[in-house]
């Protein structure tokens, strides 16, 4: 097996056109805590990723090992968002990231950890990662702090391309997305005075 990542939250490996993720033991917590959290967020994202899998792209999960908290997920071949805008400096693909996101969130699914690494451009598609935070909610508050995570993320990153954060927002269209995108803007202001 090929070692792809090391989180904070589990590890990918590669094996053939697969990429298996196995969430990690915490040592700091009490082991039966570990062994629950553990297997409720293996739960939760395998059935996130089907669910997902309704309305946008993601790696389909081809089998769930909750006793080693594993997930077995297909391979997708290509280049994550982050490293295409950074090389190309074009920021055409956040269009089609702003339609995904406004899906998921229409869909009731809050990503939770929505950065351009999270996003894999695979010829002319585009394919969203690592549910690992991600909730099924109506919470207009997560959707919107799912929106500013995103922004930050992204001018952390690409402080240099604007323009792809306005086509995200272009794109970001769903029947409660000026709700969400005003509470963004509360959430902001909120952070600026912690």
């Amino acid at each position: 097996m090929e070692l792809l990542s090391l989180g904070a939250e589990a590890v990918l490996y590669r094996e053939g056109n697969r990429v298996i993720k196995i969430r990690i033991r915490k040592g700091y917590r009490h082991p039966l805590l570990d062994q629950r959290l553990r297997l409720i967020r293996t739960r939760r994202e395998a059935k996130l990723l089907q669910r997902a899998r309704e309305v946008v792209q993601v790696p389909r999960v081809l089998a769930v090992d909750e006793e080693n908290f594993r997930i077995e997920m297909e391979y997708i071949e290509g280049i994550k968002l982050r490293d295409y805008l950074l090389t190309t400096h074009d920021p055409t693909p956040m269009e089609r990231v702003g339609h995904m996101v406004a899906a998921l969130h229409a869909y009731n699914i809050v990503h939770g950890d929505l950065t351009t690494s999270n996003f894999i451009i695979s010829g002319d598609d585009i394919y969203v990662l690592d549910f690992g935070l991600g909730e099924v909610t109506t919470s207009i508050e997560s959707k919107a702090v799912d929106i500013v995570c995103f922004k930050k993320s992204y001018f952390a990153t690409h402080p240099d391309l604007p323009e792809g954060w306005e086509k995200f927002l272009e794109s970001y269209r769903w029947r409660g997305a000026g709700k969400v995108l005003e509470r963004a803007e509360e959430v902001e202001r909120r952070a600026r005075y912690l």
